[in-house]
């Protein structure tokens, strides 16, 4: 016996509801942001990036340029910070998704072959911050050389054994800089953006000059690296690309 034409219309329509709801539950799944452990430093390394006591919030260049990836591509980020060397170790046992920043170079023996990095993040000069009138000393001249907390002096692990050089602490930038002009150590080492920032911010913009002999002016570069998500870093290179304009703003903000 022929099925009723108005049958067929109700099965159909609720079929048709049936396949919308399917749809728009899983547009909903899909509409949540995937979510992702990143692992910074617990340093002081403003504008670049800054994670202190008490509560460690991250913030500085990084942040913003991390939180407008994740804003791009429907990410979530949740920043761990953690001292240099713990973070190494939570990166390497699996515990974290990523970690900013990184480098190919840095302690390359002790870390796997398929990290994957991403382009340069930021390009910056690690320098040697001097009194003007110790530019051009000879290098034996320069016995305490201070860093900001938490960074490993490996440019200058030769010296230290020796017993040519004694390292000095400072918690920032700031901090070493007040050091080499009070005269309590005789350079200090930074981020050539990051000094400028700084000295320029308390009004001393000439007050401390690079001095090459302790330290060759050379580029060096950040880099975002993942072990568990090299498919990640690949949307990450091509947001870098695709917000050139938004990249260079951020830059402009920091000083950078």
């Amino acid at each position: 016996m022929p099925i009723p034409l108005v049958t067929c219309r109700c099965r159909a329509q609720r079929f048709v509801t049936l396949l919308l709801a399917v749809f728009w539950l899983q547009s909903g799944l899909a509409a949540e942001p995937a979510e992702y452990l990143i692992g910074v430093e617990q340093v002081d390394y403003y504008p670049i990036y800054s994670a202190v006591a008490p509560d460690y919030p991250y913030r500085g260049y990084a942040r913003d340029l991390l939180d407008l990836f994740a804003a791009r591509e429907n990410l979530h980020f949740t920043y761990v910070a953690l001292p240099v060397r713990r973070l190494s170790h939570g990166y390497l046992t699996g515990r974290l998704d990523l970690v900013f920043p990184d480098n190919p170079r840095w302690e390359a023996a002790h870390k796997p072959s398929h990290i994957a990095y991403s382009q340069p993040v930021l390009q910056f000069q690690d320098v040697m911050l001097v009194l003007p009138e110790r530019k051009g000393q000879p290098r034996e001249n320069f016995h305490r050389l201070g860093f900001v907390r938490g960074f490993t002096p490996w440019k200058f692990q030769d010296d230290i054994a020796a017993g040519r050089v004694v390292i000095e602490e400072a918690p920032n930038p700031e901090g070493l800089i007040h050091m080499v002009l009070a005269g309590h150590i005789d350079a200090a080492n930074m981020a050539q953006q990051v000094a400028h920032f700084h000295l320029k911010r308390e009004g001393r913009a000439n007050d401390l000059v690079v001095e090459p002999g302790l330290l060759p002016l050379r580029d060096s570069f950040y880099h975002l690296s993942s072990i568990r998500h090299p498919e990640l870093i690949h949307r990450f290179d091509a947001f870098l690309q695709r917000e050139q304009q938004a990249v260079q703003a951020l830059k402009a903000k920091y000083g950078l």
